[in-house]
């Protein structure tokens, strides 16, 4: 198997978003996996995470729009596309399409995630999906 970095990012984004499987991160996730910000602390809360995003967004894709590496850490600027079809964040699926941007930063060590910081448009999303009050005109 590659140990490239950013072929190990790409089956990442490969095996996780368009079908996922939670183990499919076994494959690509080191054992001593440390996550923040959004992918959570260790492997199962990744899990977790990605799960509730699958949970209400069942056909989330992701379009990695850059990659780029410098020594075993890649940047990836990613869209994500899907329909609210389930709760997030205590929001009932409102059958609305969402388009976000995302900033994942990777750390690879043996041909394996090490590493992940996942940042994402929360702003954005919450305001497409309809969570956010509207302001009345002046």
């Amino acid at each position: 198997m590659d140990s490239d970095p950013k072929v190990v990012v790409k089956r990442f984004y490969d095996g996780v978003y368009p079908t996922w499987k939670p183990e499919a991160l076994d494959e690509v996730i080191a054992s001593n996996f440390r996550g923040h910000a959004g992918a959570g602390a260790d492997l199962p809360q990744l899990k977790e995470s990605i799960s509730s995003f699958k949970g209400a967004f069942p056909d989330l894709d992701v379009d990695v729009v850059h990659l780029v590496r410098e020594g075993d850490m890649v940047s990836a600027w990613v869209t994500y596309t899907g329909t609210h079809q389930g709760e997030f964040a205590g929001v009932s699926g409102s059958g609305r399409d969402i388009k976000i941007a995302g900033w994942d930063l990777f750390r690879v060590e043996n041909g394996k995630v090490a590493e992940l910081t996942q940042y994402c448009d929360l702003f954005t999303l919450m305001n497409q999906i309809g969570a956010l009050p509207t302001a009345a005109p002046a």
